[in-house]
């Protein structure tokens, strides 16, 4: 084990396969390394090439988290849509299908991920509270120091989100909350945690749509980074910001945690290999931006982010969010993306 009285620690990173949740990790990767510290991340086999350009160390989440992947498929989220069919909710929508199982995830993902943390002798977890909600039962498992880091427009993003998905679903907060707590695996699955970890799992969840858009269990992190400066970020409901308050959540605005150039940055939010990174494409476009500024052309970008071109049949390029029958509905991620680029088009000129 590190010897962490001479100031060295080993740190564990925890982050799925949303490339534009973890690419903000990889300059604190590359800064603790270059500092003497080990980081072993747990993340997808897509995400390798760059997390190892860092300095850290890769280990593969379906490798070690065998009780959820070993018999499932994996998809961008985790296994949800293995999941969705083992317990008969096949056309569930997408808000539906996290919470109804997000706990049966959850305790299929933590025996793994304890053995992990503990087989690495991690000092401290740094993890994505939206896509990872598992590392933050696990820090408190083992009590160890723990942080997650925001990659949305700050925490009352996460309100306006929801509304969204649920909006789209034909969803309200109250008929969600009211699903959930009807969904027997969700209650029994719920029921175990609550008695293996010592910890009120089934108040934690309920507690998301008391007040629309907290975010689990973050009275156990030191601190929350948000990588979206103060002025940019969302406002919180007045109920939300109160029931932080209350809580003493600590938030702090980080800015984009950019890399040093030249950088591996992990690619397209797919399951394919192929996008494991993306430095060349980058690079070309970053040189193309260096061209046009130097020509004095302005320049203005206009992200859609990871999610919207990956290949997820719920909320990638060609997938569509389902209706409550079921019957998919709505813009697919490509008719979003070009109905953005077309508004900028038709705004700032095509020339």
């Amino acid at each position: 084990m590190t010897d962490s009285s001479c100031g060295k620690y080993k740190f564990g990173f925890v982050f799925g396969q949303a490339s534009g949740h973890i690419n903000p990790s990889l300059p604190i990767a590359r800064t603790l390394v270059k500092q003497g510290h080990e980081v072993h991340y747990l993340t997808r086999t897509q995400m390798r090439k760059a997390v190892e350009d860092t300095g850290a160390t890769f280990h593969s989440d379906l490798e070690w988290e065998t009780e959820l992947y070993g018999t499932r498929e994996a998809d961008v989220l985790g296994a949800f849509g293995a999941l969705k069919s083992e317990f008969g909710i096949p056309d569930a929508g997408f808000a539906a299908t996290l919470y109804k199982l997000r706990f049966v995830a959850i305790e299929l993902m933590l025996p793994g991920l304890l053995r992990w943390l503990q087989a690495q002798s991690i000092n401290a977890i740094l993890y994505c509270p939206i896509v990872n909600p598992e590392a933050e039962f696990a820090a408190k498992a083992l009590n160890l120091p723990s942080v997650s880091l925001l990659t949305l427009a700050g925490p009352g993003s996460i309100t306006l989100t929801l509304e969204t998905f649920l909006e789209e679903c034909g969803d309200t907060p109250e008929s969600l909350r009211r699903e959930i707590a009807e969904f027997q695996p969700h209650r029994e699955a719920a029921e175990r945690l609550s008695k293996t970890f010592k910890m009120d799992f089934g108040t934690s969840e309920m507690a998301l749509f008391k007040v629309l858009g907290k975010l689990g269990e973050l009275d156990h992190d030191m601190a929350i980074l948000v990588t979206t400066c103060e002025d940019l970020q969302d406002p919180m409901t007045p109920e939300l910001k109160q029931e932080y308050e209350r809580l003493g959540t600590r938030f702090e605005s980080v800015g984009p945690l950019l890399d040093e150039e030249g950088a591996e940055r992990c690619g397209g939010h797919t399951l394919g290999s192929a996008a494991q990174s993306e430095t060349g494409a980058n690079e070309d476009i970053v040189q193309r931006v260096r061209m046009a500024r130097q020509a004095g052309r302005p320049t203005v970008l206009a992200s859609m982010g990871t999610v919207v071109t990956g290949d997820n049949s719920t909320i990638g390029w060609r997938g569509r969010q389902c209706g409550p029958d079921g019957t998919p509905m709505g813009l697919s991620g490509k008719e979003l993306c070009q109905a953005a680029w077309q508004g900028a088009f038709d705004a700032f000129g095509a020339d």
